[in-house]
Order: C-alpha cells, then sequence, then structure tokens
C-alpha cells in the first residue's frame, strides 16, 4: 500500500477509532487523504485550517535563483515540502518559464508527498531518505561524497552548489549539515508561513491547481455538499476552540511546529481527554515546548502514520493513578 493512502496500517487494532472524532489542522484543498484515512478506520473528522502560505511580498530574490537554478546553475536542488514544489510552478507561469530540472542537477525529496509532487510536474526524484523523513534524515543519507575542501574554481562552482528553496520558518539544519560536509548551498525563502487565510494576491495556490493534481493530499468537501458521506465538517478557529471546551473532538493532528504553535495561540489548555498527535519528533519537541504533552507521535510522516499512533496510543495503558498519600 503506498504511504499515505487510505487503509489499515499492518498491526492497528480494528475498530480502534470507530465513532471518535479527530480535528486535521489542514486547508481543505490539503486534507483529503487524511479525511479518508480517518474514515476507513471508523473515524470522523473536522476539518479547520490554522496556517497558510504566501509568496514572498517581493519575489526578486527568489525570481533570481530560480533563473539560476533553470540555467543549470546548482549541483542539486532539495524541495522539502509539496507547498515548495507549487511556489515554483506558481513563479514560473508568472515569468513565462519552463519549470524544469536541468540536466546535470540532482533532485533529493524529503519525504513521499514532496517525491509524489516532484513526479506528477515531471521531475526525477534521485534522493529520498529512506525512513527518516527529514532535515537530519537528508543530511545523513546524503548520496554524493563531500566535495574537495579546496576553494572551488569558477568551473567547478555549480559542482558544489545545491539550491534550497523553503519557508521562512525553516529550521538552519539542513544548510548547515549541508556546509559541514563540504557543499555551497543557496538557500532564498520560497514563501512565507502565515495565520489563515492568506492573502489572496500572494496565497500560494492549493490543490486546485491543475499542475499539482493529487501530489499531496486531494481537497475534501464539506459534509453538507455530500450529504454527510466521506465529506468532513470544516469549522473556523473559533468554532473548534468550542468544541475541544465542550468534549467534542477526541484527538487533534499537528503536521507541523507552526500548526503547534498556532494551536498553542488557539487552545493553551486543551482538555485532558483530547489525545494531541504529532506528525514528526520536531512537531512533537514543539508541542511539549509549548507546555503541551503530544500522546503519540507518527512513525511515519503520512496519514497513515498519524491514524495508527492516535489508535496505538489509545491501545496503551493508562498511568496508574498516584499512591494515596500516608496518614
Amino acid at each position: 500500500m503506498p504511504a499515505g493512502a487510505p487503509g489499515r496500517a499492518p498491526g492497528a487494532s480494528a475498530g480502534a477509532l470507530s465513532g471518535l472524532t479527530a480535528a486535521v489542522l489542514r486547508s481543505p484543498d490539503r486534507a483529503g487523504t487524511t479525511v479518508a484515512e480517518l474514515a476507513a478506520r471508523g473515524a470522523r473528522a473536522v476539518v479547520c485550517p490554522l496556517i497558510d502560505f504566501e509568496l514572498p511580498a517581493d519575489t526578486a530574490a527568489l525570481d533570481d535563483s530560480l533563473r539560476r537554478f533553470l540555467a543549470g546553475g546548482h549541483r542539486w536542488i532539495v524541495l522539502t515540502s509539496v507547498t515548495t514544489v507549487r511556489v515554483l510552478q506558481q513563479r514560473c507561469r508568472a515569468l513565462g518559464l519552463e519549470l524544469a530540472v536541468p540536466a546535470g542537477t540532482r533532485l533529493a525529496v524529503v519525504g513521499d508527498a514532496t517525491a509524489r509532487a516532484a513526479a506528477d510536474a515531471g521531475w526525477h526524484v534521485d534522493f529520498l531518505p529512506a525512513s527518516d523523513h527529514s532535515a537530519e534524515g537528508l543530511v545523513a543519507g546524503w548520496p554524493e561524497a563531500s566535495p574537495s575542501a579546496e576553494p572551488p574554481t569558477s568551473s567547478q562552482r555549480r559542482e558544489r552548489t545545491v539550491y534550497l528553496p523553503q519557508a521562512d520558518l525553516a529550521a538552519p539544519t539542513l544548510e548547515e549539515g549541508l556546509r559541514s560536509r563540504g557543499w555551497d548551498t543557496e538557500a532564498v525563502v520560497a514563501y512565507r508561513t502565515v495565520d489563515a487565510p492568506a492573502d489572496p494576491a500572494r496565497r500560494v495556490a492549493g490543490g486546485a491547481e491543475p499542475e499539482a493534481g493529487s501530489a499531496a493530499e486531494p481537497a475534501v468537501e464539506p459534509a453538507a455538499e455530500r450529504g454527510g458521506r466521506r465529506g468532513a465538517e470544516i469549522l473556523a478557529p473559533a468554532e473548534l476552540a468550542a468544541r475541544l471546551e465542550a468534549g467534542r473532538i477526541d484527538a487533534v493532528l499537528l503536521s507541523s511546529p507552526s500548526i503547534a504553535r498556532r494551536f498553542a495561540a488557539l487552545a493553551p489548555a486543551p482538555p485532558a481527554s483530547v489525545a494531541l498527535v504529532a506528525i514528526g519528533r520536531s512537531t512533537a519537541a514543539e508541542l511539549q515546548r509549548l507546555g503541551l504533552a503530544p500522546a503519540a507521535t507518527a512513525s511515519l510522516p503520512t496519514p497513515a502514520g498519524l491514524a495508527e499512533a492516535w489508535a496505538t496510543a489509545l491501545a496503551a495503558p493508562a498511568a496508574p493513578p498516584p499512591p494515596a498519600p500516608s496518614t
């Protein structure tokens, strides 16, 4: 079964999520596979976008770097999100350029969804970490030996350069890790992470864009438009906060550190009955930094991984109560 495809993962408890409700904190155009995965396990979903993505107010630096990339100015390009793929497509359309990986340039991606986005764009993926789909995993498994420590000549520079279009909130892990291995990097802010909704004039095109297709998660339709069948309710943040307080949400699925921060601002003290499920270590660490305890962390950063982590957390034995004080 492809990563992220609906269906029960091996070892999942049959019906463990049946009748429960999870909040999926993504935009409707990126939540379809997660909603379907939950439905396959008998759970309901509500969708509440907390963050969105915008192009930089000034795209000059991004556009200049993109032209250098298209001219063959880099040995590697690294894509760390589906959003990055969409940004490059969007800017090429705006500039009247054809987006293609130049001959001799190799492509690395961080995870399966980004690999699918690249494949849908017609690009060949040269490197995807085998298991650790993170910046650390990219650096640790980097497939080429470090270049010579000698300063490159102008003709060698391309062989040493890695192009890193990324989010404004990207940690320096990838850039610093590659530099420590002897590679030059060209990092550029490709998009900004903002509270939803983004400015329509600068919003990064979502799943409705034909080039993106089903590369990430397909769009989810409001339940009302599908008679309640396989759709999902789409909530505003205030509605989500009210349902959490009323005990109508059993789990919250968090798919990035920035979503964790926005959630903590919305619900700084969610009920203890709500399971907070992180998509990976960095999201779990951010929850802990914010004073929120993750109930589970997905072993794979996919919709199936999130659902399985939630099911596993439910199956775990409850912690015993503290001993009564002696009298």
